[in-house]
């Protein structure tokens, strides 16, 4: 018997509400067809999370011939971006094929392969796949074309991307179901999603048995993680997103981090009332600082 979605939500709408800034959600469960969101439609910045779209795309572009996965990617000195990731420490002019930037752009959050893919790629092409797949508010915002006043006027509000967390959703299950590209590609975007560094908000919540395809993001005054949870009760897509948050510090108990791993661990404990696993002692001490 399905259990009922209404208790799960009254915990997670609870723990949003003390939340000190604004936070909001996004759950589909495969198997029992459970939908439930809180601000599901709102816009939040996506921070590393747009990520996802930009590998989206750059699998259509493989998948349609325009792309070779073993294509050599130019590290020009207007790429490098500090932060998260390898590349920025590589000597100017060198290269990577476009199957190390997706992996380095996905799995380690690597800023400087996220330019590098989005400029190879085009913006305004990237934004034009989200809308293919239904998705009408999520748009990467990295880099656009000069005279583009809409995207810079929206990047200087929402950083690398702007989403909701409705969408967030739609578009992991897209690439779950096969939807965002030939299965042979949303294979790989599973499998390249699956190798995360930063694996301490929704990937924490659950036993490391269980199979996460998951990607963070964060900046300032946001924080946010996205994920497809290959559950033993079924498959689960959660996307939660943070902004105008009061906490700050880039530390592993950042408020929006803390209630962001609160609401995955009460999705788990949901659907698998039964399962003894709770994250070990110490575990906290263990967590990388979100980038």
């Amino acid at each position: 018997m399905a259990p009922d979605p209404r208790t799960l939500k009254a915990k997670l709408d609870s723990i949003c509400e003390r939340f000190r800034g604004v936070m909001g959600y996004s759950l589909y469960h495969t198997r029992y067809h459970h939908r439930i969101n809180r601000l599901g439609d709102e816009i939040f910045p996506t921070a590393s999370t747009i990520k996802v779209a930009v590998m989206s795309k750059a699998f259509e572009e493989i998948d349609m011939g325009r792309l070779r996965y073993s294509e050599k990617l130019p590290i020009l000195p207007e790429d490098i971006r500090d932060g998260a990731g390898l590349l920025q420490f590589f000597k100017e002019n060198q290269s990577v094929d476009v199957r190390t930037a997706i992996h380095l752009m996905i799995t380690v959050s690597d800023n400087t392969a996220t330019i590098m893919m989005a400029r190879r790629l085009g913006t305004v092409e990237v934004n034009k796949h989200l809308q293919r797949l239904g998705l009408k508010h999520t748009r990467l915002l990295a880099l656009h074309p000069p005279d583009d006043s809409e995207l810079k006027s929206l990047r200087d509000k929402w950083g690398m991307g702007m989403c909701t967390p409705n969408e967030m959703v739609a578009l992991l299950d897209a690439i779950r179901t096969g939807k965002a590209g030939t299965p042979a590609g949303c294979d790989r975007m599973l499998r390249i999603l699956s190798h995360q560094f930063f694996d301490d908000l929704i990937g924490s919540s659950v036993p490391p048995w269980v199979v996460c395809c998951i990607k963070s993001g964060a900046i300032s005054r946001s924080r946010s993680d996205i994920g497809i949870v290959f559950a033993p009760s079924g498959a689960y897509i959660l996307a939660v997103y943070t902004k105008e948050a009061e906490d700050t510090r880039w530390t592993p108990d950042n408020e929006g981090e803390q209630a962001i791993r609160e609401v995955a661990h009460e999705v788990w404990r949901f659907y698998h009332p039964r399962d003894p696993w709770r994250p070990p002692p110490g575990a906290e001490k263990l967590a990388a600082e979100a980038t």
